[in-house]
């Protein structure tokens, strides 16, 4: 599976209620998408108490790179760029046995922690995590992706999950 993400930091005074109505009205248009798991829309608002930015900070999880292949060349997609700019996108491969995030059906919250995977590393031995893990190995950085009902308190990287998109694979992802 290939986790995709970009996000955009928006100004302190944006109206983040843009964000929340435009994830209102366009979440359920990726539902049945096809080579989609999943689509977390996220966003992080500054009076959040977390990241101190306004942010919209969608994660995909792909079944294959011919799904995201055909997102990125969608009419969608054209439409974020001309709202927002060109995202920088990051995509790591989930590794073996990784298949599953808990309660991501439920989940309120999601937190993105990176981590480096130092050079000459045991690849074998990454180190074992809650939720999902995946790697990136043009830049030797791991993620662990993990969903939540409350606020994690402590965490860098969390967002509220304003819609949770069902593609056409989400039968590989446990929900």
């Amino acid at each position: 599976m290939i986790i995709m993400h970009y996000r955009f930091t928006l100004p302190a005074d944006y109206d983040m209620g843009i964000i929340e109505q435009r994830i209102r009205l366009n979440g359920a248009r990726l539902d049945g998408f096809p080579g989609l798991v999943a689509k977390a829309y996220l966003c992080a608002c500054l009076d959040d108490g977390g990241l101190n930015e306004n942010r919209y900070a969608p994660v995909y999880f792909w079944r294959e790179a011919s799904g995201m292949q055909r997102f990125l060349q969608s009419h969608g997609f054209a439409t974020l760029v001309r709202d927002f700019g060109w995202p920088g996108i990051e995509s790591w491969l989930t590794l073996e046995g990784q298949t599953h995030i808990t309660n991501l059906a439920e989940a309120r919250f999601m937190t993105l922690k990176r981590w480096t995977i130092p050079a000459h590393s045991d690849l074998t031995a990454l180190p074992e995590t809650a939720g999902l893990r995946a790697w990136d190995v043009t830049r030797w950085q791991g993620i662990n992706i993990d969903a939540s009902q409350h606020r994690p308190s402590g965490e860098q990287e969390v967002y509220r999950i304003g819609y949770l998109a069902r593609g056409a694979a989400a039968a590989d992802l446990q929900l």
